[in-house]
């Protein structure tokens, strides 16, 4: 499979690709004239050859490729403490969620800070990501103080993960049906989410779930539910 890469508007106008991309297509991945590569832009991609490769890569495009059919989850993060935003970051780029949200929950026990250095590297690694798991389109990111800011009336489900749930699951909520549909998924830090929050939640007409019998780590949490949607949008 050619590699992908994600460019701008601008690249994508003047069939021009610059900066560390030009880098990695020149030096790391040694192209050259007429080899193929994909590009995407505005969740579309195409099949292009490389047409020239000096400090930079010019392409021509020779076809728009299938545009994969994708869901619509936004992943509401309660902010985890030191790389597992990365690791977050990452992997629920890689298992298709759409948006990620990190927001300082009760039991945070890191503090929104150096918030313009995290959002670039988080946006690098987002679509690092996307390009490994040959995505058409990069997750957005965004880091918010207080959940009372995110206005939740724009989803159509809101999906709790409560460990204290223990007999609704999320097969019990959310059928193939409902998988285009706009969703909320909400992972807790480090400890889970409070009785505050659970009443906060709730005023907001959520669906309490349960992710198995197993407690998991905040980081790898997500991952359960959205592999369901993964496999529910296949079928």
């Amino acid at each position: 499979m050619p590699q992908r890469y994600f460019i701008d508007d601008h690249a994508f106008e003047h069939k021009l690709i610059t900066g560390n991309d030009a880098h990695h297509i020149i030096k790391v991945m040694r192209m050259k004239p007429n080899d193929q590569m994909i590009v995407c832009n505005n969740n579309i991609c195409h099949m292009v050859h490389i047409t020239k490769t000096d400090q930079y890569v010019e392409f021509e495009i020779d076809e728009k490729l299938p545009t994969k059919e994708i869901f619509d989850v936004t992943l509401i993060q309660g902010l985890p403490k030191g790389s597992k935003i990365d690791t977050v970051t990452k992997y629920a780029t890689i298992f298709g969620v759409s948006k990620i949200i990190f927001v300082e929950m009760n039991r945070s026990i890191s503090k929104e800070k150096n918030v313009d250095n995290k959002l670039k590297r988080l946006e690098t690694i987002a679509k690092e990501a996307a390009e490994l798991a040959h995505r058409s389109n990069v997750p957005s990111i965004e880091f918010i103080k207080t959940l009372k800011e995110i206005d939740l009336k724009d989803f159509k489900w809101i999906l709790v993960a409560d460990e204290n749930e223990k007999t609704t699951h999320l097969t019990d909520v959310v059928s193939k049906a409902h998988i285009k549909e706009k969703t909320a998924l909400i992972i807790g830090p480090e400890g889970g989410i409070t009785d505050q929050e659970r009443n906060f939640f709730k005023d907001q007409k959520s669906h309490f779930i349960s992710l198995g019998n197993n407690i998991l780590p905040t980081e790898i949490a997500s991952l359960y539910a959205l592999s369901y949607f993964s496999i529910k949008n296949a079928e």
